[in-house]
């Protein structure tokens, strides 16, 4: 007997969720059994693939979704059509060769350079929000833009206030620095990960809708200054 299948807290569990993990490409321990973050974006994935329509992917399975996995029906000539028009073409990157971090829709505006107290100074003494506030619900899957190395892992934990949830950040091989902040850290120190890796998973905020906070840094050892830093969303685009 199926079941209606989605990312939940506490995950759910079972042998029927073995199946699904295999059928989407999962291997060795990953097969766990468990219907947890990895496993949520293996089946965007999937469905990304398949020719699914961009406003239905999302990680949950409905009876007809685990139909179609299984073989038990046929897609539709529409599937059909996308999943052809998608071959060869990889999940969630962008033109620029970035995976994106979190699932579409990109964020349409930018506020690297709206002035905030908290935020970056540049060589006048203005601060900025030096950043891209990308909004997702709790738990959703933050991904490495690029391969790297983890160079901080904080967890953070305070679900309340400005400066709520941890920090994790990637050095990448051109020595860029990829930073989320208001995420929990699925990686630690040192880890090397490669683009699309999971790396974290939104954190809970009391305090209103919870989003990751995104900045780049040309250089680690430039600092948390405004002329150190990148616009994230044309990476997106």
């Amino acid at each position: 007997m199926r079941r209606q299948l989605a990312l939940k807290r506490p995950h759910l569990e079972g042998d029927d969720i073995k199946e699904v993990q295999r059928k989407v490409g999962m291997r060795g321990d990953a097969v766990d059994g468990a219907f947890g973050e990895e496993t949520a974006f293996r089946v965007e994935q999937w469905k990304w693939k398949v020719g699914y329509p961009q406003e239905r992917i999302n990680s949950a399975l409905g009876l007809h979704g685990l139909r179609l996995l299984f073989g038990d029906v046929k897609f539709p000539a529409d599937f059909r059509r996308r999943a052809e028009e998608r071959k060869g073409k990889p999940f969630l990157v962008s033109k620029s060769g970035i995976f994106l971090p979190l699932r579409p829709p990109v964020p349409q505006v930018s506020e690297f350079r709206f002035v905030e107290p908290e935020g970056a100074r540049d060589k006048n003494g203005v601060a900025h929000h030096a950043g891209l506030d990308w909004f997702a619900p709790t738990g959703t899957v933050v991904r490495a833009p690029a391969a790297g190395k983890i160079i901080e892992a904080n967890p953070g934990g305070d679900a309340k206030g400005q400066v709520f949830g941890g920090t994790a950040k990637i050095e990448a091989r051109d020595r860029k620095v990829w930073i989320f902040r208001h995420v929990a850290p699925k990686v630690s120190v040192g880890d090397r990960v490669v683009g699309g890796q999971l790396v974290a998973t939104v954190h809970r905020w009391d305090d209103g809708p919870e989003h990751v906070h995104i900045e780049i840094r040309k250089r680690n050892e430039g600092g948390h200054v405004f002329e150190n830093m990148l616009d994230p969303l044309p990476f997106f685009k």
